[in-house]
């Protein structure tokens, strides 16, 4: 009872709470310097270190613009033709007419000569027609081949009027029967030319040579 009478009889001292609460201010001040670190002050050049310094430098100036091309020089004015007008040629004078002379003699054309007349036929001899002695030459007889036999035959042949042969004989014998009779078997099977008189055929004679050769084999 008499701590609560002293409680309440005490006034309250504001002059003690101040120096209390600047008491503690001041001890907190201390304490937070001591805890502080002591190189704070060199963040201050490390922050200088890290600027970078930026210089912009201005673009060069633009070129010059190329200088205009010349002026064209003044175009010359085409020459002017002139044209020289000719005057019509002057026509020759007319040739002097032709003096009529009389005709004469002479100055008359003469009519030209009729043509000379055809010359007469001639006449052609009966013949023998040679591409038969190619196509159907005389059979060389094997008894004459195996006896070595040769010789010249020359016969004499009638040509009728269409050429075929009517008559033959010989007229110049090989001295060898076989060979005479070979080609007088080959000239029955021609046809011969018959020969010509005053453009007409007539039946003549013709003479037909043979030659029997074994080296013509």
């Amino acid at each position: 009872m008499a701590h609560d009478s002293y409680l309440e009889t005490e006034p309250f001292n504001w002059k003690r709470t101040i120096g209390l609460a600047a008491t503690f201010t001041l001890h907190g001040l201390a304490f937070m310097m001591l805890l502080a670190p002591v190189t704070p002050p060199l963040a201050k050049d490390k922050n200088k270190d890290n600027v970078v310094t930026v210089e912009f430098i201005p673009p060069p100036p633009p070129p010059p613009p190329p200088p205009p091309p010349p002026p064209e020089p003044p175009k010359k004015p085409p020459p002017k033709i002139i044209e020289h007008i000719k005057p019509p040629p002057v026509p020759p004078p007319p040739p002097p007419a032709p003096v009529m002379a009389p005709p004469t003699p002479m100055s008359i054309p003469t009519p030209p000569a009729p043509p000379a007349p055809p010359p007469p036929p001639t006449d052609i001899a009966p013949s023998e027609n040679i591409s038969y002695r190619k196509l159907r030459p005389p059979r060389y007889p094997p008894i004459a081949i195996r006896q070595h036999h040769e010789g010249h035959v020359v016969l004499k042949v009638l040509i009728g009027l269409d050429g075929s042969p009517k008559d033959i004989t010989v007229e110049r014998s090989s001295g060898y029967r076989e060979l005479d009779r070979a080609a007088i078997a080959a000239v029955k099977t021609w046809t011969f030319n018959p020969g010509t008189r005053d453009g007409k055929p007539y039946e003549g004679y013709a003479l037909v040579p043979f030659d029997f050769n074994l080296n013509e084999l």
